[in-house]
């Protein structure tokens, strides 16, 4: 089947596996935006061979422009990648092709023509104009450095005893490229102090006095009794954002012979320097977002390069059961908390919680979602906290727009030696039994998507043993602060079946809170030896 003039040809097995991989990558490139526009994305599908690759690379920016970016600024992106996309697939049988310039020419004259005929309908200008200049220059700055990193994925069968070290040397490249265009951000430069207010009384003086009778009294003979009634206005009027008459003295007020004129001109110069500094601390956010967003693109490439290839055989393991269960608000028909458990790198069980903000369906979407992001960097052996600051990052940016936010309960926990970890990104408590004592492990950080660069609650790391319960809930079974009846059922039940133990703390907090919020639980069980393993199921 033909698409677009390329052959296409139904994905098998590890080519499927690349293809989510080029899809996953278009999609997360997108989130990285700076001021509306995301020239990560553009960088990354340039970089892209021509082909299955470049379409899959191509759907996952134009999914991520619309989930990450504003409805204008996704427009513009997607026209940015259709162009791309058509100028590589026009050109991919030529000489030019082969130039190791031709793709980041591409990539920025993509973007240079799309955002120029965007500019000159809204107008153009200097800020403007600088901006889509150096959008411009990043945009095609970004393919070379993907341009370097994909083109060693791509590899002879002859070449592959040699390539892994060669390939974690493009790795670390990579990275310290990246991390080298995050700190370009910073400037270098001290934080620039704020305008001084003095500049409102300034201009205000320059439009109402000029013509003033009494000028050269206000500001020659009178200028310290007049600059003192201005300094002791300031506090009041950016305070309250504007001048009223009592904000000056008496003696002031009495004198100026324009006085309502001043009071009006001080108020529209007060609003504009007000105006300013917002723009400045906006601007300013931005900045230390895209940042972030580098930073946290940094870390994973080297996260990648470091990440050894793991593999443990099922009998070296010990036995373990999950069980998990949910039930909706009352009144609700879909609960907005999810769950899931998978293994990762085959020596690491992973067991995810979410809680969407609210309940019903946009919560369950917002919870899965959360969910499924995690599960795919888990995956690729991207190290958790790593992966949870980066989804928190994404999160943070979608939270602009949609104003929702989820938790994150994640316990990992490695077969081969039975170490746990457990983090938190404003999850409920976890609670682990042992021998009729029952621990609770808590966590101080907001919700995912609240807070740019935060990071999940340091994680608690413990041992696990035989005859081991770890339960995880959603705050609608219990919080930190009324738990006790939770803790008092764990430390009393003498069960072995987690699934009973799921159906129990539910059915108990139903009785309690009588359906008040969402309810889900999670529950990981080390077994004696001789009971063998059992598989997981839903309650």
């Amino acid at each position: 089947m033909k698409i677009g003039g390329m052959i296409w040809e139904r994905p098998k097995g590890g080519k499927l596996l690349r293809l989510g991989g080029y899809l996953t990558a278009g999609f997360l490139s997108a989130a990285c935006a700076l001021e509306g526009r995301a020239p990560l994305v553009a960088g990354f599908l340039a970089a892209c061979r021509p082909g299955q690759n470049a379409l899959a690379a191509l759907c996952g920016g134009i999914l991520g422009s619309f989930t990450f970016l504003g409805f204008g600024s996704a427009l513009r992106c997607c026209g940015i990648l259709v162009l791309e996309s058509a100028v590589l697939s026009a050109f991919r049988d030529t000489v030019w092709f082969q130039s190791p310039l031709f793709r980041p020419l591409t990539a920025a004259g993509a973007t240079l023509a799309v955002e120029l005929a965007y500019a000159l309908q809204m107008g153009l200008t200097a800020a403007s104009l600088t901006r889509l200049l150096a959008c411009t220059a990043l945009a095609g700055l970004l393919a070379h450095y993907c341009s370097l990193l994909l083109r060693q994925t791509v590899i002879p069968r002859r070449q592959a005893p040699r390539e892994p070290e060669g390939l974690r040397e493009r790795l670390k490249l990579s990275a310290d490229a990246l991390r080298s265009l995050c700190e370009t951000f910073s400037g270098g430069s001290a934080p620039k102090k704020e305008e001084n207010p003095a500049v409102v009384f300034d201009r205000a003086a320059e439009v109402v006095c000029r013509g003033c009778a009494l000028r050269d009294l206000c500001w020659n003979k009178e200028y310290i009794s007049t600059f003192n009634a201005f300094n002791d206005a300031t506090p009041a009027i950016l305070e309250r954002g504007r001048a009223e008459s009592g904000d000056f003295a008496a003696h002031f007020a009495s004198r100026c012979i324009h006085f309502p004129q001043l009071i009006s001109a001080i108020n529209t110069e007060v609003t504009a320097l007000l105006l300013r500094r917002q723009y400045r601390r906006q601007l300013e956010a931005e900045r230390s977002r895209t940042r972030g967003q580098y930073a946290q693109l940094s870390e994973l490439v080297a996260q990648a390069m470091a990440t050894p290839d793991q593999q443990v055989e099922e009998g070296n393991t010990l036995a373990w059961d999950v069980a998990m269960g949910s039930t909706p608000k009352e009144g609700q028909r879909v609960c907005g908390d999810s769950v899931t458990y998978f293994k990762s790198g085959g020596n690491t069980l992973c067991l995810l919680l979410s809680d969407g903000m609210g309940s019903g369906r946009e919560a369950r979407r917002e919870s899965q979602l959360t969910l499924r992001l995690t599960e795919q960097f888990l995956r690729s052996g991207i190290e958790a906290g790593a992966a949870l600051r980066t989804i928190n990052a994404a999160l943070n940016i979608r939270s602009d727009e949609q104003g929702s936010f989820t938790t994150i309960d994640l316990l990992t926990v490695d077969l081969t030696d039975y170490q746990a970890a457990l983090y938190k990104y404003g999850a409920a408590p976890t609670y682990i039994k042992h021998q009729g004592t029952v621990r609770r492990v808590t966590g101080s950080a907001l919700p995912a998507g609240l807070q740019d660069a935060a990071s999940p609650t340091p994680e608690t790391r413990f041992p696990l043993e035989e005859n081991t319960f770890v339960l995880m809930v959603s705050d609608g079974v219990a919080d930190s602060s009324d738990d006790k009846w939770l803790q008092d059922l764990l430390a009393g039940w003498q069960g072995d079946d987690p699934n009973v133990l799921v159906s129990l703390v539910l059915r108990e907090c139903r009785q309690r809170r009588h359906g008040d919020d969402d309810c889900s639980a999670l529950c990981l069980c080390l077994p004696p030896q001789n009971r063998g393993k059992r598989q997981a199921r839903a309650v």
